[in-house]
């Protein structure tokens, strides 16, 4: 992770039984923020509609998270022309990482504030799991 926005102690893991856009935690897999760094396991989940109306977005990999700061935030993962508002705890962000492992492998997400501060979140130590879907 390359904190550059001073963040990192404000993104936070989202507990197994929270609803996540129509999918529980666990399902989507199990991730915590430690120190600096982003550690656990992400399954491959399917048909979830909950996340996205785009069939391209329905399987694959995602990311839920907290973040309990009082700074606005916008996130991306591919496109800075397509950034959205971080919803701040309680609310839960879910963040799509790619249709396919090794998408998701590479996948970077970037939270920046409001004068341009940039925190990336890199998923090098994470687990994907490809299940059956």
């Amino acid at each position: 992770m390359k904190d550059g926005a001073g963040i990192s102690k404000n993104l936070q893991e989202v507990s197994g039984e929270t609803d996540c856009y129509g999918k529980q935690a666990s399902e989507l897999g199990s991730v915590t923020f430690e120190e600096r760094f982003l550690i656990g396991t992400l399954n491959k989940v399917t048909e979830y509609t909950g996340f996205s109306s785009v069939a391209e977005e329905q399987t694959g990999y995602y990311l839920p998270f907290l973040y309990d700061g009082t700074d606005t935030l916008k996130m991306y993962v591919k496109s800075a022309e397509k950034q959205v508002t971080v919803d701040k705890s309680p609310t839960v962000n879910v963040v799509y990482l790619g249709a396919d492992k090794a998408t998701a492998e590479k996948a970077v997400l970037h939270l920046v504030k409001e004068d341009g501060a940039m925190t990336e979140v890199y998923m090098t130590g994470i687990t994907f799991n490809e299940g059956d879907a």
